[in-house]
């Protein structure tokens, strides 16, 4: 019989917050089936047929029924024999009520499906909207911050998520996020996975300007921050590193020419493998610190980003500077034309000047976020479970106020 002696290997501190044990041992999971395609909405009934569903659940918002996206997924799911309702009260943060409401409608139909149509406040809503009708409670009881990752323990309705920006990811993440009482909450759990992710591009040209530009800079952040994340993931790292690649190829043609369907192609493949990314490495401070601001200031999560992304960046660049320099070669950047530090710079002057050519506030003060704000919101992104795997730790108070002033 064969025998395996011990390795000893390395391993890092784990008493700092946030540091991974370093095993030699990495797990991951690229689920959901995807489906890619411009056009390819019109499979949906097919889709939900392949599920078994006999009656689908259709969570939207307001705005996305107006552009007559769900009456048209009616409308293949009736060719395929399948009944449906409408649930279209999703808010840009969605509520606990709201949700609570969505799972009561969802069991007094009947519905046995949920298909999101919308960004992703409308599939993260979707997601929280099966756990409650299946388990019960609300959804503060299942915050990753106060439970575990267990305590989502029983398999959730399927769903098919839609995505109608390229930015959230949402729609192959275990991660959904609600607001209660200006906190953001996370529920994290692999059976709030969608079932199938259906991305079709064609859904994002009627997505206005400065929609595109705020999701562009989420998507970008989350490549990014699961690059630089302490979890470790080769794999994951071929997706940001693409993603990043496809953002900055791509996103200034999508802001200033809506209509031209390549660079709207381009985003939404790059917006669903950076939430690859991130499903496996998390994020980072960036994150901690726009969960608060949209909490507390209803500030959009991709604004909210897009305005700490450099920032954050520079004060993590003391440990994450050589990964900088590789991100900017995803750039175009010459990896021989400057030291690293050089590179690390020019890197994140280079998102800067991004998120000028695509009309993004340069600082929170432009957003309507006080300077009193920041004292409520540091203690909560020190708490943040997005800030267990920014590269540099521990996350001290000090640390993201200077942040959040230097962003001010």
């Amino acid at each position: 019989m064969p025998v395996t002696d011990e390795i000893n290997l390395p391993l890092i501190d784990p008493s700092i917050k946030g540091q991974i044990l370093d095993t030699g041992v990495i797990g991951f999971s690229f689920a959901p089936q995807i489906i890619f395609g411009y056009g390819c909405l019109n499979r949906v009934g097919f889709l939900s047929l392949f599920l078994k569903a006999k009656n689908v659940f259709i969570v939207t918002d307001l705005e996305i029924e107006k552009l007559g996206f769900p009456s048209k997924i009616q409308k293949y799911l009736e060719i395929s024999g399948v009944k449906s309702t409408i649930f279209n009260e999703i808010e840009p943060n969605p509520n606990e009520e709201t949700i609570i409401k969505g799972a009561e409608r969802f069991k007094s139909t009947n519905s046995d499906t949920v298909i999101a149509i919308g960004g992703g406040s409308v599939i993260d809503a979707a997601k929280i909207i099966r756990l409650i009708a299946k388990q019960g409670g609300k959804p503060s009881d299942y915050n990753a911050t106060k439970s575990t990752i267990m305590a989502i323990h029983e398999m959730l309705p399927p769903q098919i998520s839609i995505p109608t920006t390229s930015g959230t990811g949402s729609e192959v993440s275990i991660v959904a996020m609600i607001s209660s009482e200006h906190e953001k909450i996370t529920i994290l759990g692999y059976p709030l996975i969608s079932t199938i992710a259906l991305v079709d591009p064609q859904l994002t040209m009627s997505c206005p300007q400065k929609l595109t530009a705020m999701c562009g800079m989420d998507a970008l952040t989350h490549a990014i921050e699961a690059f630089i994340s302490l979890r470790v993931n080769p794999v994951a790292d071929m997706f940001s590193l693409q993603a990043i690649a496809l953002i900055y190829q791509n996103l200034k043609k999508a802001y200033l020419n809506g209509q031209d369907a390549i660079p709207k192609i381009n985003m939404s493949l790059a917006a669903t493998i950076a939430g690859m990314a991130f499903n496996q490495k998390s994020v980072g401070l960036v994150h901690a610190c726009s969960h608060q601001l949209s909490a507390q200031c209803n500030l959009p999560h991709g604004l909210a980003n897009a305005i700490m992304l450099p920032h954050v960046l520079r004060a993590n660049k003391k440990v994450a500077a050589p990964k900088y320099a590789i991100m900017a070669t995803s750039f175009g950047f010459d990896p021989f034309s400057s030291d690293e530090a050089g590179a690390s710079e020019k890197f994140i002057s280079e998102i800067e000047k991004l998120n000028k050519d695509i009309g993004i506030s340069a600082r929170l003060s432009e957003c309507g976020v006080k300077e009193s704000d920041i004292a409520v919101m540091v203690p909560n992104a020190i708490n943040d479970i997005a800030a267990i795997t920014n590269p540099l730790q521990p996350v001290t108070k000090e640390m993201v106020e200077s942040i959040y002033k230097a962003a001010f």
